[in-house]
């Protein structure tokens, strides 16, 4: 989205490995830095697509697939302290975009209060922290969980914004020739809380993924003209819409603490082995 010419020149001539950006085009040392809010847009109720700057224009983040940043802002409370995945391409210059879930309680937690800022705000910038490394190619690592191998299948199991936990992920191996299969299961109250659908349909349509949208709120009366899968997550939705078990294949969930508990019970009674919580 960012890249600059000589950036692009270089990725194409494999000068540049596509899941491991070389670090003299990381912006991110794992000191305290500054970041810019550029725009934000407001894509439901209470959730915000926001992009910031980064001072050097030449430089990339800096951080890898599965790895994520914290915020803070010492205007608000310099103690408090937020963590986000970026969504945006690893590779994309000068900005990197986050989704950003606000939720409105008499208390504004800081996630609530950078929705509220205008652009121009300096905001404090930390990082890369990792949940998880996608070496590409089917090759992951999740450090909690002592994995480090290659698999061929990789199930994704998701609850709205949560969603940014994998977007990196989706789209590196979606665009850089990753035959590595994906298989999503995007899992939402209402249509509007699946966020970035339209990028996932475009993956979609251009087979590069294998995604299902489900919607648990059967009363909405938008969700009534919805043609997927409808009502509480079960063992035969998981089984129909990801990757079957083996030793190939290795499931990422991601959401409310009760829905990664829930998750992994219903996947564990359907004879999934690697799985991991995020």
């Amino acid at each position: 989205m960012f890249q600059s010419l000589l950036y692009q020149f270089k990725l194409r001539f494999r000068m540049i490995n596509p899941f491991d950006i070389k670090q003299e085009f990381k912006f991110l040392n794992t000191t305290q830095q500054q970041c810019t809010l550029h725009s934000k847009e407001q894509l439901n109720e209470s959730t915000y697509l926001m992009r910031f700057a980064i001072p050097q224009q030449d430089k990339c983040l800096g951080t890898r697939i599965g790895q994520y940043i914290s915020l803070n802002d010492p205007k608000f409370d310099i103690n408090t302290t937020r963590y986000y995945c970026p969504i945006s391409r690893i590779d994309d210059v000068g900005m990197f975009d986050l989704l950003v879930h606000a939720i409105y309680a008499e208390n504004k937690n800081f996630s609530t209060h950078i929705t509220t800022l205008n652009e121009g705000h300096i905001l404090n910038i930390n990082g890369p922290f990792t949940n998880y490394l996608y070496h590409g190619y089917g090759a992951i690592e999740v450090p909690k969980y002592n994995i480090n191998s290659n698999y061929q299948y990789i199930g994704i199991v998701a609850e709205s914004s949560a969603i940014a936990a994998f977007f990196q992920l989706i789209e590196g191996i979606a665009t850089n020739g990753d035959n590595t299969h994906i298989g999503l299961l995007y899992v939402a109250d209402t249509l509007e809380e699946l966020v970035l659908m339209e990028e996932l349909m475009w993956y979609m349509e251009e087979k590069k993924i294998n995604a299902t949208f489900m919607l648990r709120n059967e009363k909405d009366l938008i969700n009534k003209f919805f043609s997927g899968p409808k009502g509480q997550l079960n063992p035969i939705y998981l089984e129909q819409y990801l990757p079957q078990p083996s030793d190939q294949t290795l499931v990422l969930v991601c959401g409310s603490r009760a829905f990664k508990k829930e998750t992994k019970t219903l996947l564990e009674n359907i004879n999934h082995q690697n799985i991991a919580i995020i």
